[in-house]
């Protein structure tokens, strides 16, 4: 489960949004490309489990900039086939 998830995009932007206690990822994105992140503030209580920031599977061309990441667990993680994270 994640709060917010994004499949598919191609050439998305996504900036100055808050995610706060999300009860696993807080944003996903699967099979993106050219995916453009900023300004995003996400946070989780630091004893909570499983609360990653924000998960890239499948995706290529993802930049992530000016971000504050402070959830329970990873800020970025990564599954399987990713190209070209910056």
């Amino acid at each position: 489960m994640q709060s917010v998830l994004f499949v598919n995009n191609k050439n998305m932007v996504v900036q100055n949004v808050a995610s706060v206690n999300s009860k696993f990822f807080h944003m996903a994105l699967l099979q993106c490309s050219g995916a453009k992140i900023s300004g995003v503030k996400i946070s989780a209580p630091e004893s909570s489990p499983n609360t990653d920031g924000i998960h890239i599977e499948r995706s290529n061309g993802v930049s992530i900039a000016d971000t504050t990441i402070a959830p329970g667990d990873d800020c970025i993680s990564i599954g399987q086939g990713h190209d070209t994270i910056a």
